[in-house]
C-alpha cells in the first residue's frame, strides 16, 4: 500500500510512513517521515515538523547497520537539529546531541559531505553559546573542507571568521572579514551558485546574518547610518526566504537593531521592533525570540517611578535567568549592562556593580569582549571615591581606543570631562572627530555643547 501511495501525484507522506512502518520496512518508514517533516515545516507547522523527524529516528533503531542506515540517521539529525534550533535557539540540548551524533556518524574524512554539513551545522551551535575556542576550531576544519570542491562555502568561513572578531571586540577586522563575505555572498548569487540550494544545515541564512553582524560593527565605530543601511539590506533579504529562515532571521536582525536603537536614545522604535519581535516568536514557535524580544520590552520599559523601575529589574532579572538555564551566551553581556543601567536608575550601585563584574566575569571566560568597555564605564559610575572612578574611566577609555569602539570612547570621554572638567576637553575632541558628523547620537550632541563652552 506504501509503495502504491508513493507514486501519486500528492503523496501523504505522513500515512506512507505509517503504512511503512506497519509493514516493518524501517528504512522506507524513516525516509517517508523525513518528508512528511518537510512538508510540515512548509506548512510553518514547526512543532508537527520535528515530531515527524523523532519518529523516523525511532525507525532507525530497528533498521538493519550499515552505511546507508547511518547516512538517513545524519540526515534526520541534522534537519532536527536545525529546526530545533529555529524553536529553542542555538543552545537546544537536543539540537546539541543531535550534532554531536552526526559527528560520530560522519567520521573524520573532510571530503564527506555529513560531516561538511554537520561541522556548518556546528558553527552556529558553537556562536549561540559562544564557545569561541570550539569555533575557532571549527573555522579551520571548514575552511579545509572547502578545498574539496566547496569554494561556494568560502564566504560563510568569512562570515563566522568576521563573527569571531565581532564578539573578540576585535571590530576593524570584523568588517573586513563581513565586507569581504558580503562580496563573496553577492557573486555566488549573481553566478546562481546559490548556498541557498545546498544542504544547509543552519538556521541563520548567511546573507543576513552577516549584514546584521555588519551593522554591530558599524554601530561600534559609530556609523548610525551605515549601520541602518545593514539592517535595511538584512531585512530586505530577510523577507524572500522561506520558512523557518525567513521569519527566524528577521528575529535575529531585530533582535540586534533594538540594541542600537536603545543605545541611540530611540526608545520608541526601540519598543516597537521590541514588541514585533515577540509577536514573532509567538507566532512561529520561535520561543529564543518571545524571550529576547520580553528581555529588551524589559529593559525599555517605563522608568517613570521607583515601583516601575522596580519591576522592571525584577522582570530583566528573571529573563536573564532563562538565559543562565539555556546556555545562550551570545551578545550576552550587552543585556547584563542594561539591567546594570537599571539597578542604578533604581539607586542600587552595589547591585549593578556585582551584576556588571558577572558581566565582565562572563567576557572573560567566553572571550566575548565586544561590549568590554562600556561594562567598564558603567562600573566606574558605581565607585563614590573620585580616584577610583577615574581610574576605571581611563581603564575603559584605553580600551575602547584599542577596540577602535568610537561611541564608546566618545561616552566615556564625556564622563571624564564630566568628572575632571576642562582637562578632559581634548579627549571629548578626539573621539568625537571620530564619529560620522551624520550620526544622530545623543552623545554627539552632548560632545558639541560641551566643548562650545570652552
Amino acid at each position: 500500500m506504501a509503495d502504491v501511495l508513493v507514486s501519486t501525484p500528492d503523496p501523504d507522506w505522513q500515512l506512507i510512513a505509517t503504512h511503512y512502518e506497519t509493514a516493518d520496512r524501517f528504512d522506507d518508514a524513516a525516509d517517508a517521515y523525513r518528508h512528511a517533516s518537510t512538508d510540515a515545516r512548509l506548512r510553518g507547522a514547526l512543532a508537527e515538523a520535528v515530531g515527524y523527524l523523532t519518529r523516523g529516528l525511532a525507525q532507525l533503531d530497528h533498521a538493519t547497520l550499515g552505511p546507508n542506515r547511518d547516512r538517513l540517521e545524519t540526515a534526520l539529525r541534522l534537519v532536527r537539529g536545525r529546526l530545533t534550533s529555529a524553536a529553542e535557539g542555538y543552545q537546544s540540548r537536543t539540537a546539541a546531541a543531535d550534532y554531536g551524533r552526526c559527528l560520530q556518524l560522519a567520521g573524520t574524512d573532510l571530503r564527506d559531505e555529513d560531516l561538511f554539513a554537520t561541522l556548518a551545522a556546528l558553527a552556529g551551535y558553537y556562536v549561540t553559546r559562544v564557545d569561541l575556542r570550539g569555533l575557532a576550531q571549527v573555522i579551520e576544519s571548514l575552511r579545509r573542507a572547502a578545498e574539496h570542491g566547496r569554494q561556494w562555502f568560502v564566504p560563510v568561513i568569512e562570515e563566522y571568521t568576521g563573527l569571531r572578531a565581532l564578539l573578540r571586540g576585535e571590530f576593524d577586522a570584523a568588517s573586513a572579514h563581513l565586507e569581504t563575505a558580503i562580496a563573496g555572498l553577492a557573486a555566488a548569487d549573481m553566478q546562481n551558485t546559490s548556498i541557498a540550494d545546498a544542504d544547509w544545515f543552519v538556521v541563520s541564512e548567511p546573507l543576513v546574518y552577516t549584514h546584521s553582524h555588519l551593522a554591530v560593527a558599524r554601530f561600534m565605530h559609530g556609523d548610525l547610518i551605515g549601520a541602518e543601511t545593514e539592517f535595511a539590506c538584512a531585512a530586505h533579504h530577510a523577507e524572500r526566504l522561506d520558512f523557518p529562515q525567513g521569519p527566524y532571521t528577521i528575529g535575529y536582525a531585530k533582535m540586534l537593531e533594538i540594541g542600537m536603537r536603545i543605545e541611540a536614545g530611540q526608545l520608541d522604535r526601540a519598543a516597537v521592533l521590541a514588541a514585533d519581535l515577540s509577536r514573532l516568536g509567538e507566532t512561529h514557535g520561535f520561543d529564543v525570540w518571545r524571550v529576547v524580544g520580553a528581555t529588551w520590552q524589559a529593559a525599555i520599559g517605563d522608568s517613570i517611578d521607583q515601583s516601575a523601575l522596580d519591576g522592571q529589574v525584577a522582570t530583566m532579572t528573571t529573563l536573564l535567568r532563562i538565559f543562565d538555564a539555556s546556555g545562550a551566551n551570545l551578545f550576552r553581556t550587552a543585556y547584563e549592562a542594561a539591567l546594570g543601567r537599571l539597578l542604578m536608575a533604581a539607586g542600587r550601585p552595589d547591585a549593578a556593580r556585582e551584576r556588571l563584574d558577572s558581566a565582565l566575569a562572563l567576557a572573560q571566560d567566553t572571550g566575548m569582549h565586544f561590549y568590554d568597555a562600556e561594562l567598564l564605564r558603567l562600573r566606574a559610575q558605581t565607585q563614590d571615591d573620585p580616584d577610583e572612578r577615574g581610574a576605571e574611566i581611563n581603564s575603559a577609555l584605553q580600551l575602547a581606543r584599542s577596540q577602535t569602539a568610537a561611541l564608546f570612547e566618545l561616552r566615556i570621554a564625556l564622563d571624564d570631562f564630566e568628572l575632571r572638567g576642562e582637562v578632559a576637553a581634548d579627549a571629548v575632541a578626539e573621539a568625537a572627530n571620530r564619529i560620522p558628523a551624520n550620526s544622530a547620537w545623543p552623545e554627539l550632541a552632548r560632545a558639541l555643547a560641551a566643548l562650545s563652552q570652552q
